[in-house]
């Protein structure tokens, strides 16, 4: 075979270089008029619109259950960093791990403010009826 020897190999091209360049220039023909007959589409997009429904759906998760939305948007933020995402994915992803430690935070305030408001009952009406 030509390529095993460096020699032989050079020679083969030299001999071979006009049929070479000639099925070359028949590719790039071929190739040029297949572009010519079938023209890209453009794709018309609002890339504004589209980045908004994905995060207008993780503030309501956030809103409906902040744990998953916290992990909802963590595994948003893995995948960005591994299949190397735009911009978009790592602000999703932020938007929602903070929107669900937000509505989390809010959710714990409001649990411990009504506990506190349950023992104020209960010393209220352990103390009232007792006098």
């Amino acid at each position: 075979m030509p390529y095993k020897d460096p020699e032989r190999k050079k020679e083969w091209e030299r001999l071979h270089r006009p049929q070479r360049l000639a099925r070359r220039r028949e590719l790039r023909r071929n190739e040029a008029a297949q572009q010519a007959s079938q023209p890209e589409t453009p794709r018309v997009e609002d890339g504004r619109v589209n980045f908004l429904f994905p995060l207008i759906a993780g503030g309501v998760l956030a809103a409906y259950a902040p744990k998953f939305a916290i992990g909802a948007g963590g595994l948003t933020l893995a995948i960005a960093a591994a299949y190397k995402k735009d911009w978009s994915w790592w602000i999703l992803g932020v938007v929602t791990v903070a929107l669900g430690v937000l509505f989390y935070w809010i959710e714990q305030s409001a649990q411990k403010q009504s506990q506190m408001s349950r023992k104020a009952q209960n010393k209220n009406a352990f103390c009232g009826s007792g006098a």
